[in-house]
């Protein structure tokens, strides 16, 4: 579940930032910090097992190693996203923090400081003139201080991060099981067995981590996958949910309705108006997700975009 990103300029060791549109990112982690800030649309995340929507203008913290999986509510969200290292940091690893929201710390106007200076680094990241590397080690370093020193941070032990380290290796296992699995009938019960444990152990290991059953799981990876192929656009209805592991067309139907209040053929008629056509790069397309990561002339472009509405930004 390590973090692959594909962008077309250059990073700087230790941090990366890029603008991202998702409808759906399934559950992941990655040893850095991750700082989101919303920019279009609200986008509904479930991290460590807890399910919240973050609105329009928000930021999100996310600590190294924490699970978090990302969904759209109505239509896609356009974020821009903030990877550090703790090291970059200076910080300990196993230093995380108790909230990922930082409004519940930082001030309205602390908040506004922060969004104007990410709209800054990101001119001078994505720019790339001579200086703009200690410019935006700089930046960087500073936004994180002031979210950091207002946010609960905690260092946990050995054993708590022994034990965060076991159950998070065992659910990139099982993200893998049902992404070798999901075009076939599934059997909670043998990846539980094969993880030496009971399916009620298993079952319980799934609601606390993902916040959903597996079922539900199983469903959304079936559904997101189905989206992607309707996006390709060259294959029927009715090789697609096959091919999704749906066991009939009704299913498949009815689960598109539940997830996003449309029939399948409803959804492919809408798609090219609800994601922006943008570069496409998933982060890991064998895992059902659908996002797109800005390349330099649409990040230009968004940039420009966030420049003309400083209500937005600053």
């Amino acid at each position: 579940m390590s973090e692959i990103e594909v962008i077309q300029y250059n990073k700087i060791e230790g941090m990366t930032a890029f603008f991202n549109n998702v409808a759906y990112r399934s559950a992941h982690l990655h040893s850095e910090w991750e700082l989101v800030w919303v920019i279009e649309n609200s986008m509904g995340i479930i991290c460590d097992g807890t399910s919240f929507i973050a609105h329009e203008g928000e930021l999100v913290l996310f600590s190294p190693s924490l699970v978090h999986e990302f969904k759209k509510i109505d239509k896609s969200c356009t974020f821009m996203c903030l990877q550090v290292s703790p090291r970059f940091l200076g910080l300990s690893s196993r230093l995380v923090s108790g909230s990922v929201h930082p409004a519940d710390y930082l001030s309205s106007d602390e908040i506004s400081k922060i969004r104007c200076g990410l709209y800054k680094m990101m001119k001078r990241y994505i720019g790339q003139d001579d200086l703009f590397q200690p410019y935006c080690k700089g930046q960087c370093s500073l936004l994180m201080y002031m979210i950091l020193s207002k946010m609960p941070l905690t260092t946990i032990s050995d054993e708590e991060s022994s034990s965060r380290n076991k159950k998070n290796e065992r659910l990139g296992r099982l993200i893998s099981f049902v992404d070798a699995n999901y075009m076939h009938k599934v059997r909670l019960y043998e990846f539980a067995q094969s993880e030496g444990v009971t399916l009620c152990y298993m079952s319980h290991f799934i609601q606390a981590t993902l916040g959903q059953s597996f079922q539900d799981y199983l469903n959304t990876v079936r559904f997101n996958h189905a989206c992607s192929m309707i996006a390709r656009g060259n294959r029927k209805m009715s090789d697609i949910y096959k091919s999704c592991g749906f066991s009939d067309y009704k299913y498949f139907v009815k689960t598109f309705q539940e997830k996003c209040g449309k029939t399948p053929d409803e959804y492919s008629k809408v798609l090219a108006a609800d994601m922006p056509r943008i570069m496409s790069s998933s982060v890991s397309s064998v895992l059902g997700t659908e996002e797109k990561i800005f390349d330099i002339e649409q990040s230009q472009d968004l940039l420009a975009k966030l420049g003309e509405s400083r209500r937005k930004v600053c």
